[in-house]
């Protein structure tokens, strides 16, 4: 239970295959929850579900006194916002244009950076060494690019984990799912280590290889900061050894906007 003197901000990441949320209360997470998305649910649906994850995970969401959503499915944002009303009592605020976030972006239409980028960006040039590169390990494999000064210069998407594993499953015949974990080794023996090889291995090797053209085209070497459902099974697998796995970036990062925008 939160305390009367301490504020709880509620902070939503709305993805494309996950809700992730946390009670941040002072930038710190003392909660933190996680919820399939379905375009097919109501929002009173998504308010009871946010309010029983919040509970199972020791959270209580009448403590809120304010909250925040970043959401890259355009046709939720609305719904999901809906959901906080009735589940908080509050309206949220919502990351995307004309709210502060002290971030200089560099890229040709600022309006399409994903409110999660921004905030994963917000809370790296607070946290982190510049330059700085953060990978986001969800649907996409997704790595973005922050230079010396803290400006947002843009970055790379691949496919995700999951996502090259039901392409794969789709157009074959004779590859089909396996449990995302670590191989036994890089060239594997069967084709299901094969395709775990593949996907957690090869997925390193593509953050490996983007991160050193990276620093080739900065002139300087960067720090880096990974996050999302992948990064535990995938960032070890990496021949680089300095990144850090930071799950509660997003949240520190929505929180620090929260409190650019209002008072708490």
């Amino acid at each position: 239970m939160v305390s009367e003197a301490d504020k709880m901000i509620l902070a939503l990441d709305v993805g494309n295959t996950n809700i992730a949320f946390g009670g941040m209360v002072e930038g710190r997470a003392v909660f933190r929850a996680k919820l399939g998305v379905s375009r097919a649910r109501t929002p009173d649906e998504y308010a009871i579900m946010l309010k029983l994850a919040a509970e199972i995970r020791g959270g209580n969401l009448a403590d809120t006194t304010g909250s925040i959503i970043s959401c890259v499915v355009p046709e939720l944002t609305s719904i999901i916002a809906e959901a906080v009303r009735i589940a908080t009592g509050g309206s949220p605020l919502i990351v995307g244009p004309g709210v502060k976030t002290g971030l200089n972006i560099k890229i040709d239409d600022p309006n399409e950076l994903g409110g999660d980028f921004v905030a994963a960006a917000v809370a790296s040039v607070h946290d982190y060494a510049l330059p700085c590169v953060m990978v986001h390990m969800g649907t996409a494999t997704a790595l973005s690019v922050l230079d010396g000064k803290g400006n947002y210069l843009g970055g790379s998407i691949c496919p995700g984990v999951m996502t090259s594993q039901s392409a794969l499953a789709a157009q074959t015949s004779k590859l089909k799912y396996v449990s995302i974990e670590k191989p036994l080794r890089a060239i594997g023996c069967s084709t299901v280590e094969s395709l775990k090889s593949g996907l957690v291995t090869g997925t390193a090797a593509i953050i490996d290889g983007l991160i050193t053209r990276f620093e080739a085209e900065l002139g300087e070497s960067v720090s880096v900061v990974a996050m999302g459902e992948w990064a535990q099974v995938v960032i070890p697998e990496c021949l680089r050894k300095d990144v850090v796995i930071d799950e509660d970036l997003l949240l520190r990062g929505l929180y620090m906007i929260y409190v650019k925008n209002r008072k708490i």
